[in-house]
């Protein structure tokens, strides 16, 4: 998501999620009244624009399958995921040219280190985007743990690790829960032993504490403000505690919201 910076309101652009069998618009607008978009601007935030991405768009990535690098697990970003780049770039540009203002990155889950990739491959981005905030998204991949992303979020964090463009002005925001405990004992189907699987991709081991899909160790980034959320849950299929949630939203928004204020003053007086 991106929001634009309009004094005391913001401009949210929100990314498309990756959460299986869902598309964005599910996630951040699931109701009219209930939807992140809807719970975003009635917490002072003037506009929020949803990068439109549908669901079988996702599907454009088994197109890497006919580049060797991605066959080897060693593609860049752009092999696979160029066209969701692509779609960050002109949206941030689209508003950045309508208001003049900068934008916020705000992306959940892969949306998180899509980010990173779309401001590490473009200047003109960087110098239109005032900071990334990041919700449960898969950063890291510990050496044992498996990149199902072909080579591209390993070539993010080793060409722009941690908050990489802090020097540029970006703010880096990670928001990371540790609800779930993954428990390779418990039985098939429970959220510890679905934990437990999927944090042994990401963190080579499943007995870590997440968020039920992202190990807290992998959603952050160093030097970034790191905001750890104990009740936090991954999916939108928990309502009442995933990242969107109000409770949940009031836990991380207003740590935010501080640090775009010191960014604000940092700027004023001329210091970064």
């Amino acid at each position: 998501a991106a929001m634009r910076s309009t004094g005391k309101a913001e401009e949210v652009l929100s990314d498309s999620s990756s959460e299986p069998g869902l598309e964005k618009r599910d996630v951040v607008d699931s109701s009219q009244d209930a939807g992140l978009m809807s719970r975003l601007k009635r917490r002072g935030f003037k506009s929020v624009d949803i990068l439109p991405i549908a669901r079988p768009e996702w599907l454009r990535i088994i197109g890497g399958l006919l580049d060797s690098e991605f066959r080897a697990g060693r593609a860049p970003p752009d092999t696979a995921f160029g066209w969701y780049l692509d779609r960050v770039d002109q949206a941030v540009e689209r508003i950045f040219a309508a208001t003049g203002e900068k934008v916020l990155l705000l992306g959940h889950s892969a949306g998180g280190w899509l980010g990173r990739a779309a401001l590490g491959r473009n200047t003109k981005l960087v110098d239109q985007t005032r900071a990334l905030v990041t919700l449960g998204a898969p950063h890291r991949i510990d050496p044992a743990g498996e990149d199902q992303t072909q080579g591209a979020l390993r070539y993010v964090e080793d060409k722009f690790p941690g908050a990489f463009l802090h020097d540029r002005g970006i703010e880096y925001v990670t928001v990371g829960g540790s609800a779930v405990l993954g428990v390779d004992s418990a039985d098939r189907g429970t959220p510890e032993k679905e934990s437990y699987i999927s944090y042994v991709r990401l963190a080579g081991r499943g007995d870590v504490l997440g968020d039920g899909i992202v190990p807290l160790s992998s959603a952050h980034l160093d030097g970034a403000m790191q905001i750890t959320l104990p009740g936090a849950k991954h999916s939108i299929g928990t309502p009442s505690e995933w990242y969107g949630a109000d409770d949940v939203i009031d836990q991380w928004l207003p740590q935010v919201t501080s640090c775009l204020a010191w960014q604000t003053l940092r700027t004023a007086i001329g210091f970064r």
